[in-house]
């Protein structure tokens, strides 16, 4: 099952060391960033609308999730939301202009000074936020169950091609049956052994000595001629 979400794991490896180290790279936009205006409303608006456009990590990388580098970005020309952020925040970086990388459950988002809150990015959302370099974690105060859960499998489950989904499926179903077919095994190895062992019928016939006979010289020998 995991081969079927992740058929090269250090992808998720990788994922695991951007997400706690995110790569802010202001020289992977410095030439970029000189062509855009210093308003830091203006650059988000480029960055969403034709730097980064939106697309699923199954599309991009193959994978359900994955926390990519800045340059890795730039060259793949479209992202979701962790592609977005990292972008726009070394764009702020290379332009001077204070940000801060905030984290929901299923979303993150850069702010900095005069941004807009919204639904989805916003103090109340906030699960972490990443402050002098670390991740400063809290629970939400805006936090609904179902519409977490419909979040998340619009994300990872709704873009995951048919392929994968038929091999998460046999995985599975492999798991699940995994443990009666070697029960079943067993039972049956088990069977097969008792029916190979001889039947009380064919146990010698001398059980008890003759009388008169001394037990320890065991059953009678037949008699040889001298």
């Amino acid at each position: 099952m995991f081969l079927a979400l992740y058929p090269n794991p250090s992808l998720l490896v990788r994922s695991v060391n951007n997400i706690q180290h995110p790569d802010i790279d202001a020289a992977a936009v410095r030439d970029l960033a000189a062509t855009l205006p210093n308003n830091p409303k203006l650059i988000e608006q480029a960055v969403l609308d034709r730097i980064v456009p939106y697309a699923y990590d199954w599309q991009v990388n193959g994978v359900p999730w994955y926390f990519p580098t800045t340059a890795e970005v730039i060259k793949a020309k479209r992202g979701d939301c962790e592609s977005r952020a990292v972008v726009l925040a070394s764009i702020l970086k290379a332009k001077g202009i204070p940000y801060q990388l905030l984290m929901s459950f299923d979303h993150i988002w850069v702010q900095y000074p005069g941004k807009q809150a919204n639904a989805l990015e916003n103090p109340d959302v906030a699960l972490a936020q990443r402050v002098n370099g670390h991740y400063v974690w809290h629970w939400p105060k805006d936090f609904h169950l179902g519409a977490e859960i419909n979040a998340q499998l619009g994300m990872y489950w709704t873009p995951m091609p048919g392929l994968r989904k038929a091999l998460m499926f046999i995985g599975l179903m492999m798991v699940l049956l995994i443990n009666p077919v070697a029960s079943a095994a067993r039972r049956r190895a088990g069977y097969l052994y008792l029916s190979r062992l001889p039947s009380a019928t064919t146990v010698t016939q001398w059980t008890s000595p003759p009388a008169g006979r001394d037990p320890a010289l065991g059953p009678p020998q037949p008699d040889c001629e001298p």
